[in-house]
């Protein structure tokens, strides 16, 4: 049985919407066993999973999609399985985990680069946000001699053409959505947590902001539209994340095997 705090948490965080559980389980191997070797039970999956409010059928569908795309691969050890990342599902882990567990934005500076129109870029061109076909918005200054390229600072004045093109709609109204679940979700969580809970609690809030950071370009926080709560979003991930730290994964398995009996 799982406490009314944590219950209240899970229901704000998932805003009462079942997610998507292949992707949960990615970030649940991602925060929880992403290093080589690290293996996760079917019974903790189980747990884990049920805690968030998904059902079994839900969660098998998804393991065998994550096995199917070679996220995850399995092995026999008498009558249970265990599940891990494949040397590929750890890349892929690896390369988003920088930019989800930041604790600051991706980048501090900005430059806006306008093209000659009338001929094609070349490929040397710092990798940015294109606002159209010859402007670009970027975190490294590009080197090429034939764009007009200035600093955009926290005191310039970004027209919303520009900012409006640097991050989709719907993922500002998810980042904010997300701010608004996560301060609904913080004070509900009593000090201290079950393992399980703890696990259950870091996935939902881990995917949650992994949904969002990385749909968003690596720029920083003052060239985006105005209402990006994803500052907010940051602070409060880290400050969650920090307050109930991962648990062991043999602690996890032991919690597992006590709730099956």
């Amino acid at each position: 049985m799982q406490s009314p705090s944590f219950t209240a948490a899970v229901s704000h965080l998932t805003q009462d919407q079942n997610p998507r559980v292949w992707s949960l389980l990615i970030s649940v191997f991602g925060d929880l066993a992403q290093d080589e070797g690290s293996q996760v039970s079917g019974a903790l999956l189980s747990q884990l999973t049920e805690k968030i409010g998904i059902k079994p059928e839900a969660m098998r569908v998804a393991i065998h999609r994550l096995r199917k795309e070679g996220w995850i691969d399995s092995q026999r050890i008498g009558r249970n399985s265990v599940y891990f990342l494949t040397p590929w599902g750890r890349a892929q882990s690896a390369q988003a985990t920088p930019r989800i567990y930041a604790d600051g934005p991706a980048a501090d500076h900005a430059w806006l680069a306008v093209f000659n129109p009338s001929k094609p870029v070349q490929g040397d061109t710092a990798a940015g946000t294109w606002v159209s076909s010859n402007v670009l918005v970027t975190a490294q200054q590009p080197a090429s001699l034939q764009a007009f390229v200035t600093p955009l600072t926290a005191q310039t004045a970004v027209p919303d053409w520009i900012s409006a093109k640097i991050c989709e709609r719907q993922t500002l109204q998810m980042c904010e959505g997300f701010a608004a679940a996560l301060c609904r979700a913080a004070p509900q969580l009593a000090p201290v947590l079950p393992p399980l809970e703890v696990a259950a609690l870091r996935v939902l809030v881990v995917h949650g902001w992994r949904r969002i950071i990385l749909k968003t370009p690596l720029l920083p926080d003052h060239v985006f539209a105005k209402g990006w709560a994803g500052p907010q979003c940051r602070e409060m991930v880290a400050a969650l994340l920090a307050q109930y730290p991962t648990p062991r994964l043999d602690t996890l398995e032991a919690a597992a095997k006590d709730v099956v009996g």
